[in-house]
């Protein structure tokens, strides 16, 4: 499966699983692409907004500060809570806070995640 497919993949099962629990969401589909700050996923209920960078891999990633920042952007000026999410191959997925990832310099591990990745019924 190639990587847009794998990570397309990903981002739909986040988006019915945020649906399920009572958010309104959508998915910016090419979202890094369009030279705007605009993540994976975007969520709302209630009053309060999330925001998604979503990756699907096996092992460890760096995410591009380019990429923080714009997460950054949504927490500024959007009043949103950014977050990272990583679907764990046969794992499922870890949340990361903006704040979290960015004390770690981007990096993102299995250690890290252990040590900081909340579940979904967290964010």
């Amino acid at each position: 499966m190639s990587n847009y497919a794998k990570g397309y993949k990903g981002e739909l099962e986040l988006v019915h699983m945020l649906s399920r629990m009572g958010y309104m969401v959508i998915r910016a589909p090419r979202s890094g692409r369009i030279n705007l700050a605009s993540p994976d996923v975007v969520a709302a209920k209630n009053g309060k907004l999330i925001v998604v960078e979503c990756k699907s891999r096996r092992d460890a990633f760096k995410i591009p500060a380019d990429q923080l920042s714009q997460l950054c952007e949504w927490e500024v000026k959007g009043g949103a809570k950014a977050y990272v999410g990583w679907k764990i191959a046969r794992k499922g997925w870890k949340f990361f806070s903006l704040e979290t990832v960015r004390k770690n310099n981007g990096n993102i591990g299995k250690k890290f995640a252990k040590e900081n990745g909340i579940g979904i019924d967290e964010l």
